[in-house]
């Protein structure tokens, strides 16, 4: 498979990638673990983009992150190989089936030293000890609508710490410094299938706005705030949705899943009557 002319690949890690895309293809045959059914999309679209935005994190020797619905292990897997012997993770996915998969990829990938899985519920997770205010950043990627993928998985991150959920969207967007708008470009859009002409622009623009202020103001309620420009480049991060961990989440939080799921219905039901 050849390297992409995004990112600067190593040749063993390019190796282990295409070996990683490989074997989601081959397991996928029998056992539905994503939906794209050919090795190029699989690794364009899971692979390559799990590692995209990330690329020019800062990672220091002993750096620990927890993936919440892992599910074919994306973005965790893909982060993991990137950055190497820096990197440990938890991956975590309520699927069996899943967890068996990840079982195979981290046995052939030779990573299974630095990976935990756990087969369980993240909301339920998250009040253990051993994992709460426990990982240097959280990521979530294809898991939940954004509000339920934070409450769950900002409680798991340490004070100082971040979190970060792939998203179609600047994550240094003019929202996150005056809180009145965001730049949402052509760009984007089109990546994510959305058409850039006027209407649909300016309706998308105001349900991210919206969707923006929603979560911006329930991380304060967690503990935490969705991240500034300068916070953003900082670690170098250039889009999706970014958010610190300032304090302790209180203990009540995260809620059981049909508390936090009527919630989100709730936000769907008033973006669409906008």
């Amino acid at each position: 498979m050849a390297n992409n002319d995004i990112i600067t690949i190593a040749k063993e890690i390019q190796e282990k990638l295409d070996a990683y895309t490989h074997l989601i293809y081959e397991y996928n045959q029998s056992i539905n673990i994503t939906g794209l059914k050919d090795i190029e999309s699989i690794y364009s679209e899971l692979v390559i983009e799990s590692i995209e935005p990330l690329k020019n994190i800062d990672v220091p020797r002993g750096t620990l992150f927890v993936d919440i619905g892992s599910g074919a292990g994306i973005p965790g897997i893909p982060l993991l190989l990137f950055y190497g012997e820096n990197m440990k993770a938890v991956l975590i996915d309520a699927n069996n089936k899943k967890i068996k998969f990840l079982e195979k990829a981290i046995d052939v990938l030779g990573i299974s030293a630095r990976v935990t899985l756990i087969q369980g519920r993240a909301e339920e997770l998250a009040y253990q000890k051993a994992y709460r205010d426990s990982f240097d950043f959280a990521v979530s990627r294809a898991f939940a609508h954004p509000l339920m993928a934070l409450e769950y998985g900002l409680p798991f991150v340490k004070v100082g710490g971040w979190m970060y959920i792939y998203y179609a969207t600047m994550v240094y967007s003019s929202y996150c410094e005056g809180r009145e708008s965001i730049n949402v470009t052509n760009t984007i859009l089109k990546k994510h299938g959305m058409k850039p002409d006027k209407t649909k622009y300016h309706t998308q623009h105001d349900e991210t706005v919206q969707l923006l202020k929603d979560l911006d103001t329930h991380s304060h309620v967690l503990g935490g705030h969705i991240a500034t420009r300068e916070e953003a480049l900082k670690k170098g991060i250039h889009e999706g949705l970014l958010f610190i961990k300032d304090g302790p989440t209180p203990q009540k939080y995260p809620r059981k899943h049909a508390v936090v799921k009527r919630e989100v219905e709730k936000l769907r039901d008033l973006y669409a009557n906008r």
